[in-house]
């Protein structure tokens, strides 16, 4: 039988929030340089990634501008990468207002989809061990009325 090296597995959970947080700080920097209307050569200079893949980032920004708004997964990833305190990761997701997922439905037929909510990145971060069972209680608890709500409306 195996035995998992949980010191192991949170190191690897702790650099890879690390890089995901990197890039995501990188996607920032880029979309607002270029909206302080810095070329993409000075980024280039500044961050040493090529002109192809500053082109790309803004565009996949220009598409989807979403992937700059702060999310509870980002959050969680800072708390697990130490850039923010237990304590700091649990007030931001304790005052968040979540949005819960859903089956979308056109003239009374369910689609063949589901589009999450950001609470789904939470019940994710608990399932991966990102959260102890005393944070997702206590999150739960916060929210008992909107889940309450989610799930009659399922």
């Amino acid at each position: 039988m195996d035995t998992i090296d949980h010191k192991a597995v949170a190191a690897l959970d702790a650099a890879a929030a690390r890089r995901r947080v990197a890039d995501l700080d990188v996607l920032r920097a880029v979309a607002e340089a270029n909206a302080a209307h810095i070329t993409q050569r000075v980024i280039h200079e500044h961050l040493g990634i090529s002109q192809p893949t500053i082109h790309r980032m803004l565009r996949t920004v220009l598409e989807n501008p979403a992937l700059l708004d702060r999310t509870p997964t980002e959050v969680i990833d800072r708390r697990t990468a130490g850039q923010i305190s237990d304590t700091e990761m649990m007030q931001v997701l304790l005052d968040w207002t979540f949005t819960f997922g859903h089956v979308p439905v056109s003239g009374d037929i369910s689609a063949d989809a589901y589009e999450p909510g950001s609470w789904d990145e939470i019940e994710r971060a608990y399932y991966r061990g990102l959260l102890t069972d005393d944070e997702i209680s206590r999150l739960m608890e916060r929210n008992k009325d909107a889940l309450q709500q989610a799930a009659r409306s399922a």
